[in-house]
């Protein structure tokens, strides 16, 4: 009896959304080993070694996720799947009747809002982005791994440069106003009747010089 090219098989075969399955295996001499992962919305592959175990993080999928060893020997290749019953978390809506006094007034169709259940929902929100995230990135091929830190990096290093680049702009325009507030205006002609100070000030000068008035003639009855 021939032995068996590939040994394949996990700790368990259902969990729910979020938790951890432990996959196993082991290949007699293979040229390239891959694991491949659909849960019915998406498709991600890890390459292997020879053998070994690691964990695989189930994510929201269509009531099961499919784990496919595949081994190539050659110009052969050979297959195991395993299915794995996945439960989807899911959002308990929690609503408080409304509240009637002593009338018995109705509270009309509005119904409270719940803080707990809408903090619930957020959470579950979080949680789900957060494992789909890791998920995503634990599966990741290395290249594309590079790929995405130098964008980071990159979309990090314009940020700042946007930052000192509005705070250098913000502090010389805050100088040339200070300047032209500063500028003393020009100094304008003075009139006849105006004289200047020392101190630059325009000061009115005597309206009239004194002269003696001329005497009118009167008219004797």
């Amino acid at each position: 009896m021939s032995k068996e090219k590939i040994i394949f098989s996990v700790d368990r075969k259902s969990a729910h959304e979020g938790e951890n399955v432990m996959v196993a295996w082991e290949c007699d001499l293979p040229d390239a080993v891959t694991l491949t992962i659909n849960n019915g919305y998406t498709t991600s592959q890890i390459q292997l070694a020879d053998s070994g175990s690691r964990s695989v993080t189930m994510t929201k999928s269509k009531g099961k996720t499919t784990l496919r060893l595949t081994a190539a020997f050659g110009g052969r290749i050979e297959r195991k799947e395993i299915d794995v019953r996945v439960q989807n978390l899911k959002v308990t809506r929690t609503y408080s009747a409304p509240n009637r006094g002593r009338s018995g007034a109705r509270g009309g169709s509005h119904r409270n809002f719940s803080l707990r259940g809408w903090w619930e929902r957020v959470a579950y929100r979080l949680r789900s982005y957060w494992q789909r995230v890791k998920y995503a990135w634990q599966t990741m091929p290395p290249k594309t791994k590079r790929i995405y830190k130098f964008m980071l990096i990159l979309l990090a290093a314009m940020w700042l440069s946007s930052l000192s680049q509005g705070r250098g702009y913000k502090a010389g325009y805050e100088r040339g106003f200070q300047d032209a507030v500063e500028m003393q205006a020009p100094t304008l002609p003075s009139l006849p009747n105006e004289q200047s100070t020392p101190q630059g000030k325009v000061m009115p000068a005597e309206p009239f010089p004194n002269v003696d008035k001329p005497e009118l003639p009167t008219n004797e009855l």
